[in-house]
C-alpha cells in the first residue's frame, strides 16, 4: 500500500464523524465494494447502486461503537455487524451485490423480508418507487420503523417473511435478506411473471426469474453466503440466550 492511501486510511483510528470525515469514509467504503466486486466474480457493481449507498448514512443504522475495523469505523468497515435479537446488518459488499443483481429500476415496486437494521430498505428507496418491507421480529422492527420514516416510499409491517406481504403483489422484484433451506415458492407467486427474487439458498446467493403463471421460474447460482435463517412465524419479544449475547457485542 502506497504511503498517501495508508496515510488516509490510518486517520479513521479517530473514528470523527464530521461531514468532511462522512464524506471520506463513504468514498473508502465504496472501493472496498468495488475491490470486493471485482474478486467476487469479477464484474464492477452498477454505479446507480454505488451512488445510493454513498447517499445513506449506514452509522444511523448500526449500534454505535467507538472501534475501528481495517482501519475505517465499524459501521462502515465491509463486513456484517450485530444489531440485537440474533440478527445483523449485511456487509456492505453483500448490500451492493444483492441489490445490484437484482437490477432494481425507478418504477419498480419491491418487496424486502427481513427488514432488520432497515438499511438495505433504505438503499432499495432510492432505486425504485416503493419498498414493502416485512421483519418477523416485533422489538426489532419498533427500533427500525422510526429510523425508516424519513424514507417516505418504505412501508413496513410485522409478519412472517415466508407469507411475504399478498394485499401489495404482484411485485417486480423480491429480495430475502435471511438464509433458506428450500425455495419460497408463495413468494414467487408473489412476483410479477418476468419479476426478480433474490435471497440466500443452501448457502450461496440465488437469483430466481419468475418466467410463467403457474408459476414457472428459472434459477441461477451466485456467490457463497452466510446470512442468519429464515424463522417462520412472529417472534413478540427478547427471550433466548443469543439474543441477549447479540445485543452484548
Amino acid at each position: 500500500m502506497n504511503e498517501t492511501k495508508w496515510q488516509f486510511r490510518r486517520r479513521w483510528n479517530l473514528n470523527t464523524k464530521t461531514e468532511a470525515d462522512l464524506f471520506l469514509i463513504r468514498k473508502q467504503m465504496l472501493e472496498d465494494i468495488s475491490l470486493h466486486s471485482q474478486r467476487a466474480d469479477g464484474r464492477e457493481i452498477d454505479s446507480r447502486v454505488l451512488s445510493a449507498m454513498d447517499r445513506i448514512p449506514r452509522h444511523k443504522f448500526v449500534e454505535h461503537s467507538p472501534k475501528s475495523v481495517e482501519c475505517l469505523p465499524i459501521d462502515y468497515a465491509d463486513r456484517a455487524r450485530p444489531i440485537g435479537f440474533g440478527q445483523t446488518i449485511s456487509q456492505p459488499f453483500i448490500v451492493a451485490y444483492m441489490t445490484d443483481k437484482l437490477d432494481v429500476q425507478e418504477s419498480h415496486r419491491v418487496l424486502e423480508i427481513g427488514t432488520g437494521s432497515g438499511y438495505q430498505a433504505a438503499v432499495l428507496s432510492q432505486l425504485c418507487s416503493k419498498v414493502f418491507t416485512v421483519e418477523r421480529i416485533e422489538p426489532l422492527l419498533s427500533k427500525t420503523l422510526p429510523i425508516l420514516s424519513e424514507y417516505t416510499n418504505v412501508v413496513g409491517k410485522l409478519g412472517d417473511g415466508h407469507e411475504g406481504w399478498q394485499e401489495n403483489a404482484p411485485y417486480d422484484r423480491i429480495m430475502v435478506t435471511a438464509m433458506s433451506n428450500s425455495l419460497p415458492l408463495g413468494l414467487v407467486k408473489q412476483l410479477k411473471v418476468t419479476g426478480k427474487m433474490i435471497l440466500p439458498l443452501n448457502g450461496h446467493l440465488c437469483l430466481v426469474t419468475k418466467t410463467g403463471p403457474r408459476p414457472t421460474f428459472e434459477t441461477e447460482a451466485l456467490i457463497r453466503v452466510s446470512f442468519v435463517p429464515l424463522v417462520e412465524g412472529i417472534s413478540a419479544r427478547l427471550t433466548t440466550k443469543d439474543d441477549f449475547k447479540s445485543n452484548q457485542e
